[in-house]
């Protein structure tokens, strides 16, 4: 786990360090937040809150990973199956950031909660989840590649792996962006998120990936200063989208799509409850939840804001906790 560690320290350093610097100019520029028109009452008050702070997380683990993997290169036997891998794997978070800071950008420049539409968006999203699924089909290693594994049991889904790995990708990077309406609730979130597959990926000494979970979870930690409540920045969909793409590819560079299904259960409880109130309202006229997210249902039932994110985060822990177990069970 020492590699973790210094990844982690390193993203943590380069997110502090950058942080004011980057909330004054984005002061500067006046890329204040636009709140929803059917937000929360209370959260009127975040309005002009500077956003797009997703930059800081995803510069903090660009440079925490590859600052560590040229360590291990010149200070240790790097164990690195494939070369190309963290550079795909940084690319592809880039272009997931870029999707969300173009959306960032529109909503900031009309003035209102209207970025890309949602099938931009997807479009988008799904085009850069193929290109990297298409890396994977080039560099297939036989037998591994395409098998979903849990201890014994193994399930080869042959070709059918890659577009179900873009969906994945694509899945999770919008379940994280709908986590993201409270101050410090899909950050940390994400930060623990990372930490239980670096500890899972350090028990199976699973490559690079490691340093990725690890420069994550620094990344997340370091923004969290400036996002706990009450939030100075907001990620944006610059952060958010970046970050369930990054969860999502180390899940799958590790080969613990299985195992981080279970540890990004909260994610999934979110979005599983936009799609059940949508259907619910379409079908019957009727919501579910009084707001969803679900974060947001239990803010309109009274429950402070920074109460609903503990709560988030110990569902989070526990889930992370269970991926961990299994993992260990099963290994």
């Amino acid at each position: 786990m020492l590699w973790f560690w210094v990844a982690f320290v390193v993203a943590l350093a380069v997110v502090l360090v950058m942080g004011e610097p980057a909330l004054r100019a984005l002061i500067a520029v006046k890329a204040g937040q636009v709140i929803r028109e059917d937000a929360p009452q209370r959260h009127q008050s975040k309005a002009g809150t500077p956003t797009m702070g997703g930059v800081l997380i995803v510069t903090g683990l660009v440079v925490g990973l590859l600052l560590s993997l040229g360590a291990q290169t010149a200070f240790a036997t790097p164990f690195m199956t494939r070369a190309w891998d963290p550079a795909i794997f940084c690319t592809t978070v880039l272009a997931f950031a870029g999707i969300g800071l173009l959306d960032d950008y529109l909503i900031i420049r009309r003035g209102k909660n209207l970025g890309l539409k949602a099938r931009q968006k997807l479009l988008m999203q799904f085009l850069v989840a193929a290109v990297f699924a298409a890396y994977l089909y080039l560099n297939a290693d036989p037998g591994k590649t395409t098998v979903l594994q849990l201890g014994e049991m193994r399930w080869n889904l042959n070709e059918w792996y890659y577009p179900l790995a873009a969906l994945f990708i694509v899945a999770l990077s919008n379940a994280v962006n709908l986590a993201d309406g409270l101050d410090g609730l899909a950050a940390g979130l994400s930060l623990i998120a990372a930490s239980a597959l670096g500890s899972i990926a350090g028990k199976l000494d699973a490559s690079w990936v490691l340093q990725g979970a690890g420069a994550l979870s620094g990344a997340c930690a370091g923004f969290l200063n400036y996002n706990r409540y009450p939030a100075r920045v907001f990620m944006g969909d610059t952060g958010s989208l970046a970050l369930g793409a990054s969860l999502a590819l180390i899940a799958i560079f590790a080969k613990l799509e299985l195992i981080a299904m279970l540890v990004f259960l909260v994610f999934w409880v979110e979005m599983l409850s936009v799609v059940l109130q949508v259907v619910s309202f379409q079908t019957t006229g009727r919501r579910i939840f009084r707001m969803s997210p679900l974060h947001h249902h239990f803010e309109l039932l009274g429950v402070h804001e920074t109460r609903v994110v503990m709560l988030f985060w110990v569902a989070g822990i526990v889930s992370g906790a269970l991926g961990f177990v299994l993992a260990w069970l099963v290994a």
